[in-house]
């Protein structure tokens, strides 16, 4: 590394480095200082504001929304971030990146193998994003809306979602949690028409190696609110990525030429046949699917250890994009939203886990 990317990443450090300590010092927190130079660790991110929830098969880790919470970035909902599920010893939702800067752009690489991510990236899964509402019609200077994280100010000619963008309204939360359960409530009342009441619940299954995440997004203000949302499945199951094998119900269809020597689709089934390395990247939009919520049923699995998951939602899919570095696979299947005032949808995502000489969704007796 030159000299002047030293003093790029030294300067990130001690930034990011006060950041996180005043969260720490907010909450009660503490965490090792990050080495002089070098940016802050990922690891750092584990201290802040969190509940685990266990079920005493699965568990997994979710971070609590607020000014001094894990995500402070405006692409993101902020509700509900899941890190560190963890079933029979596999971590399938490990940090993809080593590292947290605050003066880069989205992502870059560092050094032989490392990975440092900006704040609006700097995050794992299951998470989700919504579609920006209003950024057009909104003069320079205006607001605009962005879903699971509030009214924001528009300064940019064009949208670009990992900028982080001035929140003038975040609206009001409340949080409720169990040992197996946490619920988020977001309402929002904004002078410019757009209102909502949002609730989101991370919930284990009893028995079961299964996480569900149920929404209730409710219009209530006086502008309807069409968008669509995803879930960036920042799936960790296999370093590079090899032996990574996802089949959906219907003949995958690739809208961009995948790298040969790294993955291919073979009819309902796209599978890793490299290991990514480096600076690689698959990444593709799909097509393929039909108009019902039974094409929202994929599996995952690393075929060389039998570990995997099921991913399953009760709506039909408006769109799927894939993106893959060599720390992480992400399938993200878009939900389609279009509410009047007045009106509410209610979606659920279904995660079924599962490991050696197990199928996917075995536990969990008939499928639904």
């Amino acid at each position: 590394m030159n000299m002047g990317k030293r003093r790029k990443y030294a300067a990130a450090a001690m930034a990011s480095a006060a950041i996180l300590s005043a969260a720490a010092a907010a909450r009660g927190q503490s965490h090792p200082p990050p080495p002089a130079n070098s940016t802050v660790p990922a690891s750092v991110l584990d201290n802040l504001p969190n509940r685990t929830l266990s079920n005493g098969i699965l568990s997994a880790k979710v971070y609590l929304p607020g000014e001094f919470g894990f995500y402070r970035g405006t692409r993101f909902d902020h509700a509900g971030l899941v890190t560190h599920v963890t079933y029979r010893g596999q971590d399938y939702s490990r940090y993809w990146f080593d590292k947290y800067a605050t003066d880069i752009h989205d992502y870059t690489y560092y050094g032989d193998d490392g990975i440092v991510a900006a704040p609006a990236s700097a995050v794992t899964g299951p998470v989700e994003e919504f579609d920006a509402i209003g950024f057009d019609d909104a003069k320079m200077g205006g607001t605009f809306l962005k879903p699971g994280v509030g009214m924001l100010k528009r300064n940019t000619d064009k949208y670009d979602h990992v900028l982080k963008y001035p929140v003038v309204n975040g609206g009001r939360r409340t949080t409720s949690a169990t040992k197996t359960g946490i619920t988020f409530r977001q309402v929002l009342t904004d002078k410019s028409g757009y209102g909502y009441d949002y609730v989101k619940t991370v919930r284990l299954t009893p028995g079961r190696p299964q996480m569900r995440i149920e929404h209730r997004l409710t219009n209530t203000g006086t502008k309807p609110i069409v968008t669509s949302v995803y879930c960036h499945n920042f799936l960790t199951l296999s370093p590079g990525n090899a032996g990574i094998a996802l089949t959906a119900p219907f003949a995958l269809k690739a809208e961009r030429p995948l790298q040969p020597d790294l993955a291919r689709v073979e009819g309902n089934t796209l599978r890793y046949v490299g290991q990514m390395k480096g600076q690689d990247m698959v990444t593709s939009p799909f097509g393929g699917f039909g108009g019902t919520a039974a094409d929202y049923d994929f599996r995952v699995v690393d075929t060389r250890t039998g570990f995997g998951q099921r991913i399953r939602a009760d709506q039909p899919i408006a769109r799927i994009n894939m993106w893959s570095v060599r720390s992480v696979f992400s399938w993200e299947p878009y939900v389609a939203i279009s509410l009047k005032p007045g009106e509410s949808k209610s979606w659920t995502y279904t995660y079924d886990f599962f490991g050696p000489g197990e199928n996917a969704g075995e536990h969990a007796g008939e499928h639904e």
